[in-house]
């Protein structure tokens, strides 16, 4: 078979862009090349992705064409990303096309496997920016309708899939993606990233991009809270990622309560590369990911991978990707519940201990050669 696989979301190793759909793709890709040894691919990318993203992906297969597309190149954006790119996939005659990223172009109507990761701005259009009617009342529909199969990367996703369009439920599958991580950082490297983030003593951690729905002013609350109650800790919060949309009153927030902090324990550190993510990550002593909705989570898996106890909420896919025990499940409205769990797995050793090993059985079961392996079921 030829087949076809949209890449223009795509995580960029080079320049370090890129979020979760973005992370998904290029693992999936990286993952798929190598382990499929009969069929061709074709992957189009836009054209500014980096020389050494597109090396490390063409290492893992021969069989690989790569078609670069210009970004935004006329002033009408649905032009270049539904027009354009449709007439671009139709050149190459593909018998299968696979979309990572939530939807297909308008114009395309050829045999495709969509995956759908996140459907919050249909359960809370308050988090998102406004004017987002195209995509939610045509282009998201039009491409569920319009795809062979939908994969979601959650349980929870596809039940709410289910709830809020009218889709036969036979022709959507659960796939759960795979998490990797590196952690064999020497010492140099670590003390390197902790005194460029000024970073010392112990601290717990935040990564996620600073947005309401994340839920980052419930969790600062709670750690300030906890601060106040016991005034010896020098614990302090790390917040990592990128700024989102309205960001600005979380770091007016912020600003506020750590001028009420006897000395500022709350710290951010902006957007971090892998290398900073993962040294991060491995010497925190708890994450903690108390977001309002997910549509999996990617951070609470690679903090498990890590070996680092996890508080994360206890609603959406997080309660389904933590499983039993491998988590501490809060309440996200309740700024008391996660104060209490930022205090367990701080001060209870053995909690901690029970965590860590129940987080490191856990994610076992998320590799992406067994998701990789699923795909190729439904290919074939």
């Amino acid at each position: 078979m030829r087949i076809g696989i949209d890449c223009r979301k795509f995580y960029d190793i080079f320049l370090n862009r890129g979020a979760g759909v973005e992370r998904y793709a290029y693992h999936f890709v990286k993952t798929l090349l190598r382990q499929d040894e009969s069929n061709e691919f074709v992957l189009f990318f836009y054209s500014d992705i980096s020389p050494e993203t597109i090396h490390k992906v063409k290492a893992t297969n021969s069989r690989v064409k790569i078609v670069k597309i210009f970004r935004n190149t006329s002033r009408i954006p649905l032009i270049d990303s539904h027009f354009r790119f449709s007439r671009c996939l139709k050149k190459e005659n593909l018998d299968l096309t696979i979309f990572p990223a939530n939807v297909i172009p308008l114009t395309y109507r050829r045999k495709s496997i969509l995956v759908v990761h996140d459907l919050a701005i249909y359960l809370h259009p308050e988090w998102f920016p406004e004017n987002q009617w195209f995509s939610t009342k045509i282009l998201v529909p039009l491409s569920l309708r319009k795809a062979k199969l939908v994969v979601t990367v959650s349980h929870n996703t596809k039940k709410d899939l289910l709830e809020i369009f009218k889709i036969n439920e036979e022709k959507v599958r659960v796939i759960y993606p795979g998490v990797v991580v590196k952690d064999n950082y020497i010492e140099e490297e670590k003390q390197k990233v902790l005194k460029k983030f000024d970073i010392k003593g112990d601290y717990i951690l935040y990564l996620g991009t600073i947005e309401p729905r994340k839920n980052i002013k419930s969790l600062i609350k709670a750690f300030s809270t906890y601060l106040f109650e016991n005034e010896e800790s020098k614990v302090t919060l790390v917040l990592a990622g990128i700024k989102g949309w309205k960001f600005q009153p979380i770091f007016k927030y912020l600003q506020n309560i750590n001028h009420r902090l006897p000395k500022s324990q709350i710290k951010y550190v902006g957007k971090v590369s892998n290398r900073e993510r993962n040294i991060l990550l491995k010497n925190t002593q708890a994450f903690i990911f108390p977001s309002m909705y997910e549509g999996f989570g990617f951070p609470v898996l690679e903090a498990m991978a890590m070996k680092v106890p996890v508080v994360t909420s206890n609603n959406s896919s997080l309660r389904e990707i933590a499983g039993e025990g491998a988590a501490l499940l809060v309440d996200p409205e309740d700024a008391n519940d996660i104060r209490r769990a930022i205090k367990k797995v701080l001060e209870d050793k053995i909690l901690k201990r029970q965590l860590i090993m129940a987080g490191e059985k856990r994610v076992k079961k998320f590799t992406w050669e067994n998701s990789v392996a699923q795909f190729q079921t439904l290919i074939k």
